[in-house]
């Protein structure tokens, strides 16, 4: 049955005749699936689907609450509880990094993952989290380096290029804007991920807990999402919802009562 919900989606999805099932909207049978290689008559101005999903799920996260702490930041493999299809997910997550769309980094050990932020809201946090006492240094990484490379590191040649010292380098450390990835190579970073990293971690192990707690370790998805859990789940409930089912974390599995998400 159809639900009366509404999925919780931009408007670019509304172009697509969807059937929402356990509040995630899909395509119906002669709508083309997420994730498919089917052409469309969509115009170009239309995102992608990995950026329509990426949109989407930015739209969970909670922007208000941490504004000028930490930017709207996705875990790639939240995209694949949207768009089904990992392939095309890749590849169109590559051309919005080419076209520097998109910034994927690598959070450290802690999350062994790599996370997406858009590259507005990367520089926009960067400027909010320092401020008026934002470095001369730090305003020269973003215009000469930022803004035009898609890769996740940069190197000693990189920054001589765009002639960085030793003590500039060490200066962009110390802002959380690079962290030491090994000799003469750095990672891009975000000022403030510790914060994020200690909210997604506790955040995902309560949301496992809590299924862990059910019944035969499963529950509807439609229950959980109503759970108040606000205490330990700061990121939301429908965040984590989709970073459980990205990471395969559970399985999902449809019912007549709506989608339930078994713990695996």
């Amino acid at each position: 049955m159809m639900s009366k919900r509404k999925a919780l989606m931009p408007d670019v999805f509304k172009r697509r005749k969807r059937v929402c099932v356990g509040g995630l909207a899909k395509p119906t049978p002669s709508s083309p699936q997420w994730g498919s290689d089917s052409e469309e008559s969509i115009s170009a101005a239309t995102p992608s689907d990995t950026k329509a999903a990426l949109m989407y799920l930015c739209s969970l996260f909670p922007k208000q609450t941490y504004e000028g702490r930490i930017p709207p930041i996705i875990m790639k493999h939240q995209l694949y509880s949207v768009v089904k299809n990992k392939t095309l997910v890749d590849r169109q997550l590559n051309d919005l990094r080419a076209a520097h769309e998109v910034k994927m980094l690598k959070l450290g050990n802690e999350v062994d993952e790599y996370c997406l932020v858009f590259t507005h809201d990367y520089r926009n946090h960067i400027n909010m989290f320092y401020g008026q006492e934002i470095s001369k240094t730090v305003e020269r990484f973003l215009e000469g380096v930022v803004s035009r490379t898609n890769e996740m590191c940069v190197t000693q040649e990189i920054m001589t290029d765009h002639n960085f010292t030793d003590v500039e380098i060490t200066q962009l450390v110390n802002a959380g804007v690079l962290t030491v990835r090994d000799l003469g190579s750095w990672w891009l970073a975000v000022p403030g991920a510790g914060l994020f990293v200690k909210l997604f971690t506790k955040g995902r192990k309560a949301v496992l807990a809590s299924i862990r707690k059910s019944k035969y370790k499963e529950i509807l998805k439609q229950e959980l999402e109503s759970r108040k859990m606000t205490a330990s789940v700061k990121l939301g409930m429908a965040y984590h919802i989709h970073d459980i089912i990205g990471a395969d974390l559970v399985t999902c599995i449809e019912t007549t009562s709506g989608e339930l998400l078994r713990l695996k």
